[in-house]
């Protein structure tokens, strides 16, 4: 047979046979549907048979040709089997009495078995109308089409006709048309295997796969190894693709165009003929898929939508959420409180008092610091009266606690997680008093920070610290640094954790003498070795309690052997083990804000909560269809976000441990997130290299920020959430302008806002080394800058309170073989 998917099946042109290769056909099939068990379309044909042979029957050789074409869809009388077999089997008309056995062919089998299955297809309809009617509600139900009963060419002629209409129309509905070109090639490859025709199915995935990798490489990748029926059955996202409509979402004006096209208005005069054509009958196959698989939402207005609004409202949404409710409503139906977690009035107090003491007696070092102007004049703000109260009006309690929108809520003290105690505790003190000292001390950043000030740039940008690692062994799989800047934690391959200092301090571990009681502590070593894992290391959390204000007490760690380890940073030991997600590697852990709990993201699907004090989990929470890659607590801890590598973001309640949120958009695994400090964004980046930003009140997406090469590792908010940095496995460090809209930016034009410079060294085999090396071709407007490195991969980007930013990652010799420019940066 022909390699030409078209010639498998389909009219063909060839003469008819004689009638000795119709009744040996008869037999064959007859006999084929005997042995299988396909009573009914035996009957059918058998009847058909009985209908030929008697009156009328014998001169009907014209009207056979005339109707033959349109037998299996419009004759209201049983079928003929060589009128069906003549044109769908090319086989069938060329095939003499002597070789018709050595021609049975495994294909020209499935090829029968295709058209056995339509006919048995076809009989069960009619049984099913018949019954329909005798209950006298045939006015009711759904209009039925003729897309069961294609042939395969003619699925693929649709697929190919859909395509020149959407490439040849106008680029303004192009991107939202095209959003059905995706579940129409899926659906047809499926449906070619789910025939038996895998040479066809094969020849149509890989002419056509292209145009769809670039939005939806994963599943791409993912049906690429389907080949049979049989692994349809056991494929996971088959069957999500069977079992759930693909939700397109269209404006107005684009899906009146798409009505048009389907109904054949305006087209050639070959398009409109019917279905006795093969173009009616390539239409019938679109149609068949779009009327029955395919859910199109469409929006009231006639604009077309925009790429952000396409790609987060499309896919098959009815396997991630409730199928008796759209996204909107599952986004909108719980409202959530953003605000800052509450303090007690004894807490505020306190701090006010204890920042007059430091001020008024020197120890804060005003007089000299980086804003003693600012620190001086605070000196009076929030004065205690002849009774020793404070006024809560002054401007040092806005410092503490800062007004909010009128549409953030707050949460009450009794629902954070844990509840905030009615007595604080010193590190609570500890904490409050030094997070006023870093706001004192922040270098604003960004866009406009300093407007009004003519000697200075408006738009200020971070200073950069990367600490580099060379010699790591067999690599390193994680980073963290601890809020105060003066720990670095390095995750490594070879199972163990390596502590330095940031500050160059011997780290001393402390001990307790067993006759007296005492504390003792060492000499102190350069850096320390923790050993307990028996797999990498995949994520690191130091414990959020004392804030600024101290080094850290303890230490979390997760492993690809499935436990998580807490640490202890005045012993260097370890003192619990969690075992809560059976053996599947931990990919994530986190503390909370508030410290005492923690949560864990895991290759079995869930992200857990866990409470230090316990060694199982307190909830779980179960919704993604595939591992749960990382997890990020709400600043006000009320809320828990994970990113999965189903391409899917979900916001949880911590308590209730119900989904709340779902925010679609990312066409790859989601990797790395960021809570921006004031609670009100989300940013999620990964294997896509794109990072997108998500209003967490409305569940919008704000912008999508593209410029990275390699998938994205970490991100992090500047303290006043206005500045993004991430950190990518293509040596850079990028700073994103969270606040502006973004968009394309114009052609040759840097993050600086210069134009020019940009070589594209795309197959070159070299790095680009220096902003005039192309860095930033193909990036948003929101690129504010990006800081290169030679050969080290960002494996960690963390912002200080005071706008510094810290990044880490592991220096990657040069090969042999590349050519490698090692100009400094």
């Amino acid at each position: 047979m022909s390699d030409n998917p078209s010639a498998e099946a389909g009219p063909s042109s060839q003469p008819e046979s004689g009638g000795a290769d119709a009744a040996l056909l008869r037999q064959f099939v007859m006999e084929y549907l005997q042995s299988h068990g396909f009573e009914r379309a035996l009957q059918i044909i058998q009847a058909g048979i009985k209908d030929q042979s008697g009156p009328g029957g014998g001169g009907g050789e014209t009207e056979e040709a005339q109707g033959g074409r349109e037998a299996i869809i419009r004759a209201p009388q049983p079928v003929p089997i060589e009128s069906t077999l003549k044109r769908n089997i090319p086989q069938a008309q060329t095939v003499s009495a002597s070789t018709l056995s050595e021609r049975i062919t495994p294909e020209f089998e499935a090829q029968a078995r295709y058209i056995i299955e339509q006919l048995q297809r076809k009989s069960e309809a009619a049984a099913t109308d018949e019954a329909m009617e005798a209950e006298g509600d045939a006015a009711d139900r759904p209009r039925q089409t003729g897309e069961g009963v294609l042939d395969p060419s003619e699925r693929v002629e649709g697929y190919g006709r859909y395509r020149r209409w959407v490439d040849q129309g106008l680029d303004l509905w192009k991107a939202e048309l095209d959003g059905v070109s995706f579940p129409l090639f899926v659906h047809t490859f499926l449906d070619l295997l789910n025939f038996g025709f895998k040479r066809s199915a094969r020849v149509f995935f890989d002419s056509n796969r292209k145009p769809h990798e670039a939005l939806h490489s994963t599943e791409i990748a993912s049906l690429a190894g389907i080949s049979s029926k049989l692994q349809i059955r056991n494929h996971p996202l088959s069957q999500r693709l069977l079992n759930n409509k693909y939700t397109v979402p269209l404006s107005r004006n684009s899906h009146d165009l798409l009505l048009q096209w389907l109904s054949g208005a305006g087209l050639d005069e070959d398009w409109e003929a019917g279905l006795h054509t093969t173009a009616g009958r390539a239409k019938e196959a679109v149609k068949g898929i779009v009327f029955n698989r395919i859910k199109i939402t469409v929006s009231h207005s006639p604009m077309p939508l925009d790429k952000i609004t396409l790609a987060s409202s499309s896919g098959l949404l009815s396997s991630y959420i409730p199928p008796t409710a759209d996204l909107d409503t599952f986004n909108t139906s719980t409202a959530l409180k953003l605000g800052p977690p509450p303090k007690t009035e004894k807490l505020k107090e306190q701090v006010v008092r204890t920042l007059q003491d430091t001020e008024s007696s020197g120890a804060n070092g005003t007089a000299t610091g980086e804003n003693g102007d600012r620190d001086a004049a605070g000196s009076n703000d929030g004065a205690a009266d002849a009774n020793g109260d404070i006024d809560m009006t002054q401007p040092i309690m806005k410092e503490i606690e800062p007004d909010l929108d009128a549409d953030t809520l707050s949460p009450e003290p009794g629902e954070t997680f844990p509840p905030v105690p009615a007595v604080f505790r010193t590190a609570d003190l500890k904490r409050e008093v030094e997070a006023v000292r870093d706001k004192r001390r922040m270098i604003r950043s960004g866009p406009g920070a300093n407007i009004g000030k003519s000697v200075l740039p408006t738009t200020v940008l971070p200073s950069v610290v990367a600490f580099t690692m060379y010699d790591g062994g067999e690599g390193v799989s994680s980073v963290e640094f601890s809020q105060d800047s003066s720990l670095m934690a390095v995750g490594s391959p070879e199972s163990c954790i390596r502590l330095w200092s940031v500050k160059g301090e011997k780290l001393k571990a402390k001990s307790m003498d067993p006759s007296t009681g005492d504390i003792l502590e060492d000499e102190g070593l350069a850096h320390r070795k923790l050993i307990g894992h028996s797999g990498p290391v995949y994520s690191l959390s130091f414990d959020p309690i004392y804030g600024t204000a101290q080094s850290p007490s303890s230490l979390l760690s997760s492993s690809q052997d499935g436990t998580i380890r807490l640490w202890s940073m005045d012993t260097y030991s370890n003192l619990v083990v969690y075992r809560g997600h059976g053996r599947d590697p931990v990919w994530d852990v986190e503390w909370g804000p508030m410290g005492v709990y923690f949560a864990s993201a895991s290759r079995d699907r869930t992200a857990r909560l866990w409470s230090s004090d316990r060694v199982t989990p307190l909830r779980m929470y179960t919704g993604h269809l595939s591992d749960v890659n990382c997890v990020k607590f709400h600043p006000n801890s009320l809320y828990l976000a994970t990113g999965s590598s189903d391409n899917s973001c979900r916001l949880w309640d911590v308590q209730r441990g119900a989904c709340i949120r779902l925010f679609l958009g990312h066409t790859d695994a989601v990797t790395t997130m960021a809570i921006s400090p004031d609670g009100k964004v989300l940013a999620s980046a990964g294997v896509d290299r794109d990072i997108w930003l998500w209003d967490l009140g409305s569940s919008r997406p704000i912008k999508k920020m593209s410029g990275h090469r390699a998938p994205i590792h970490s991100l992090s908010f500047s303290a006043e959430s206005s500045v993004l940095v991430s950190g990518s496995a293509d040596c850079t460090v990028r700073c994103w302008d969270v606040k502006s809209a973004g968009g394309e930016r114009a052609r040759g034009e840097g993050a600086d806002g210069r134009r020019g410079g940009g070589v594209d060294l795309a197959g070159t085999g070299r790095v680009p080394m220096g902003p005039g090396e192309g860095w930033d071709e193909g990036a948003t407007s929101d690129l504010l800058s990006t800081f290169h490195t030679k050969r080290t991969p960002i494996l960690k980007a963390h912002y200080t309170p005071r706008n510094l930013c810290m990044v880490a990652g592991v220096f990657v010799p040069p090969s042999n073989t590349t050519n490698i420019t090692t100009a400094a940066v």
